[in-house]
């Protein structure tokens, strides 16, 4: 048998089943340091049919880089590990770019709608922190932004709020970009 295994016989496949896991953990490892992620909500659905229950898993994912690019996912599938991973891929095609003044918070205050959610959001100063919920101060985090202030008011649905939210982030213009806009000298004293 040692003989076999020298020569290229039979190999444990257990063996190699575990060096492939040990591979994917730490691909897995790899890309959670470079674009952390925020499991927002995981759905599941319960279909009875002839054969039995079947089950079927929707998530929905934020992520970010920390340094102003974020992103938001949606994935379907009768695994939850997969949904996960389908909404990653989503959100990583998603990304978008957050205006940071000074690097710490957003240029303007901004108000959006998305639906029934409304969602204010008003720069802060260095040292304000992140004055919001939970769900608002995790965007923020992901994003990079370190100080603001939001409210949100209406209906509190987790993937509304998101929507506002992303979709106010994008609206917020950088003072070279009210400059082109006006024509006008935007002096910040």
């Amino acid at each position: 048998q040692q003989q076999q295994q020298q020569q290229g016989g039979p190999v444990d496949s257990s063996a190699l089943l575990k060096l492939d896991a040990d591979d994917q953990d730490s691909e897995l490892r790899l890309r959670e340091k470079k674009w952390p992620h925020k499991i927002i909500s995981i759905r599941r659905t319960a279909k009875i049919t002839k054969a039995g229950v079947l089950n079927s898993f929707s998530a929905f994912i934020i992520v970010g880089n920390r340094k102003g690019l974020i992103g938001y996912g949606k994935g379907k599938s009768n695994d939850a590990k997969k949904a996960m991973e389908r909404a990653y891929q989503n959100a990583m095609g998603n990304l978008i770019a957050v205006e940071l003044f000074d690097g710490h918070t957003i240029y303007h205050d901004i108000e959006h709608r998305f639906k029934k959610t409304k969602v204010y959001l008003w720069a802060g100063k260095q040292g304000t922190g992140v004055l919001a919920n939970e769900l608002v101060s995790t965007i923020c985090n992901l994003a990079g932004i370190q100080n603001l202030r939001a409210k949100v008011h209406g209906v509190h649905h987790k993937r509304n709020t998101v929507r506002a939210v992303f979709e106010a982030l994008e609206l917020v213009q950088s003072a070279e970009e009210l400059q082109r806009a006006r024509g006008a000298d935007l002096r910040l004293w």
